[in-house]
């Protein structure tokens, strides 16, 4: 926003600058006009005429260019307006998105059912380790979820940055 304000004040100060070569070029045809008249090139009616020419021209283009300005900075400050609020929804839709899965992962992970007891020991058959294989799991889901919360935290990363131009 910040950014938004500095855009037109800079517009602004172009515009005065204009208006402000407009009046020093306005003062010189007066001078140049006057000087005409001491050498009795023209009349004093005919210099008028000029000037008066001159201010109208003048005033037509300052008006036409403040009403070119105010449109600029009347479609830039809505144009950053709906992309930051088409990023913030954006950014929440991602983040319940990533809250969704992540509930999702890690309730499958950790299961619904409690484990059942394992039978009685066997000498034959050697004990499966299915601690690791939970641990694995829970691993895998939790790098994923980290995953998304890089990309979310990018694209918020941008929305600021967007917000800031």
């Amino acid at each position: 926003m910040a950014n938004n304000q500095k855009f037109q004040e800079t517009l602004k100060h172009l515009l005065y600058a204009g208006v402000g070569f407009a009046a020093e070029s306005s003062k010189k045809v007066q001078k140049n006009v006057d000087e005409l008249i001491k050498k009795g090139k023209i009349n004093e009616r005919e210099g008028k005429k000029i000037v008066d020419q001159v201010m109208h021209n003048t005033e037509l283009k300052r008006k036409e260019l403040e009403t070119k300005l105010n449109k600029v900075v009347d479609q830039y400050g809505k144009t950053g307006l709906n992309q930051i609020t088409s990023l913030t929804k954006k950014i929440q839709k991602l983040e319940t998105e990533l809250q969704k899965r992540v509930k999702s992962a890690t309730s499958s992970v950790g299961g619904s059912k409690p484990a059942a007891k394992p039978a009685a020991k066997s000498a034959a058959k050697p004990k499966e380790k299915v601690a690791p294989k939970k641990a694995a799991k829970k691993k895998a889901v939790a790098k994923k979820a980290k995953k998304e919360k890089k990309a979310v935290a990018k694209v918020a990363a941008k929305v600021e940055e967007a917000a800031k131009a």
